[in-house]
């Protein structure tokens, strides 16, 4: 009997702990309304090691219900470094919430070796931030880009994570890039990009 009373007050947490958790996640971006004003940055049109040609919207495969995600057409020539990239402009509080994540889908035929991260552009200096590492991402299947956005963070390339970093963020960045290998021409899909109480 004691047994049985653990067990079903463990699975009541585990059960009320999962919709907490579902609850605290707020979308920022979905793609069922169209772009939403995600677009290829002009400066990347005019690098050579930038390799997105178009983006739309797109319903062949989507992460969320709304059945919709970002297409972005690209093509990486697979002897040198290549980054394909899209962003948002738009300025973001996020003192409340601990974690941004989105979710990257590359068709079944895609090669290994793509790699996914975000990029953040915060404060009055509007200062670049890379993630400080790469996901590898597997074709066929949606990876999980995800960083901390707790003071104290490591998930950040040479910057530290403060109050006022997540109260001023005013681009958002997701890049996809293959560094030397492998070729690769064809779409990236990007979905579901949210942040986390």
């Amino acid at each position: 009997m004691k047994k049985l009373l653990l067990v079903l007050a463990l699975t009541g947490l585990f059960l009320s702990g999962a919709v907490m958790s579902h609850a605290e996640e707020v979308a920022l971006f979905n793609f069922s309304k169209g772009l939403q004003g995600w677009e290829i940055p002009d400066w990347a049109y005019e690098k050579p090691d930038h390799v997105q040609k178009e983006i739309s919207v797109s319903d062949k495969v989507a992460k969320n219900a709304g059945g919709k995600s970002l297409e972005v057409m690209a093509e990486f020539p697979g002897d040198r470094w290549a980054g394909a990239i899209v962003e948002i402009m738009q300025y973001f509080d996020w003192t409340d919430y601990k974690e941004i994540a989105c979710d990257i889908y590359l068709p079944k035929d895609a090669p290994l070796g793509l790699k996914g991260k975000m990029i953040l552009t915060v404060g009055d200096t509007w200062k670049w931030v890379e993630m400080s590492r790469e996901y590898n991402l597997v074709p066929g299947e949606w990876v999980t880009i995800k960083a901390d956005l707790m003071p104290g963070s490591i998930d950040w390339r040479r910057e530290q994570v403060t109050d006022a970093f997540r109260k001023d963020v005013r681009k958002i960045d997701i890049r996809v890039s293959s560094n030397g290998k492998p070729a690769y021409k064809g779409p990236i899909y990007i979905d579901n990009i949210r942040v986390t109480k």
